[in-house]
């Protein structure tokens, strides 16, 4: 029973890995960092569509050095 446990505890701790990985990659943890910063500044939050594209202009509105 005990050895069963300590499976379902290590598959737990996998997908709880790889969930916050894949909100790494995904940018939503940038969103909710976003709404973390905007509720503190009293600020009306973008909509995550609304932020998603204002990240976008903004990474490649810029010159790049590259090529």
């Amino acid at each position: 029973m005990e050895h069963d446990e300590q499976i379902s505890n290590r598959i737990q701790q996998a997908l709880s890995a790889l969930r916050e990985w894949w909100r790494g990659a995904s940018g939503t943890h940038t969103y909710d960092a976003y709404l973390q910063h905007a509720e503190r500044q009293n600020r009306k939050p973008l909509t995550a569509q609304q932020f998603y594209l204002d990240d976008i202009q903004r990474k490649y509105s810029r010159p790049n050095r590259c090529c």
